[in-house]
């Protein structure tokens, strides 16, 4: 039935009503300083992708994990099988773990899953991470564990370490000032344990490229030597493909669906809002294109890496 003149006439006041309250000087005046302050907020934290998976997995840990079975299909996964990967990569990094008189270093220890399970194992545990909002909850959440709110570039600290850990947090640290860094709070003998990806091939990203053959030329130069290396690319996979599948069948027709909702229901407003949905679309298509398993593999290769502090050997 063709809509009526009182129809029209009442969604024509609902549309102007709309426009007057979206041009009114003091809401633009109350965005822009939200807005504002939003800004701020998000540059400080970069935490908003931590709190996420942290809501979804249980046991605090941030990280693409271990599945020993590399092949199983992300159908066949559960949020309980990811949840054991995790577990499972976090074994496989503290059994190169050896002194306990010794603390251990956390460096970019996100929230605190990693450094809790060492813990538990006998250790004394450190956690440092640039991120504030991690070290609150890590202080929160993990009473026993000290934390720093600093760069690892920046850390200064008398104690010396007898291993040091960087679990994905590598590849944001300036390579050589990391191992000077390492040099000065590591004890002699004492174990870096680093796992992350680097890169075969470049990607075509701007930022400079941590290339694992680097990190053996450092390693030599400052006194370390490489006593493990383990390559886990095909074994991370699973992760990437399970969130990929969850993208493809839940996230993307959800957006497609939502944005049709609104093409129907308020005409107006998808078309005014046309440019804002594409730069979001870009964006998250963008974030999506880290997904791509065989471009990872392509381009990357996972690493657990263990090097050992050489003692220096004096003339006679």
């Amino acid at each position: 039935m063709p809509a009526s003149g009182t129809q029209r006439g009442g969604s024509s006041a609902k549309l102007t009503s709309y426009f007057f309250d979206l041009l009114n000087p003091a809401r633009i005046f109350r965005a822009v300083q939200f807005h504002r302050k939003q800004k701020k907020y998000c540059k400080v934290s970069h935490d908003q992708e931590l709190r996420l998976y942290s809501e979804m997995l249980s046991n605090d840990m941030l990280h693409y994990g271990y599945f020993a079975n590399a092949g199983i299909e992300p159908e066949n996964l559960s949020f309980h099988d990811m949840e054991t990967a995790q577990l499972d990569y976090a074994e496989k990094l503290i059994s190169h773990l050896q002194d306990k008189t010794l603390a251990v270093l956390d460096i970019g220890c996100g929230i605190g899953g990693i450094a809790n399970l060492i813990c538990q194992k006998g250790f004394t545990v450190d956690v440092l991470s640039p991120n504030v909002n991690q070290i609150t909850y890590i202080k929160n959440k993990y009473p026993g564990l000290t934390g720093y709110n600093v760069r690892f570039e920046a850390f200064h600290s008398d104690k010396k370490y007898g291993s040091l850990l960087n679990a994905e947090s590598f590849q944001y640290i300036d390579m050589k000032k990391a191992f000077e860094k390492a040099g000065e709070i590591i004890t002699p003998e004492g174990r870096w344990i680093i796992a992350d990806y680097f890169p075969i091939k470049d990607s075509g990203d701007k930022k400079p490229q941590k290339k694992f053959e680097d990190l053996e030329k450092l390693a030599a130069g400052y006194g370390w030597k490489i006593i493990y290396q383990e390559d886990i690319t095909y074994h991370v996979l699973p992760t990437l493909k399970f969130v990929n599948m969850y993208v493809t069948r839940i996230v993307n027709p959800l957006i497609s669906y939502l944005e049709n909702k609104l093409l129907i229901k308020l005409a107006w407003l998808h078309h005014l809002t046309h440019e804002i949905r594409e730069k979001l679309s870009l964006k998250l298509n963008k974030e999506f294109s880290k997904l791509d398993v065989e471009a990872f593999v392509a381009e990357k290769k996972y690493m657990i890496v263990v090097l050992e502090k050489q003692l220096v050997k004096e003339n006679k």
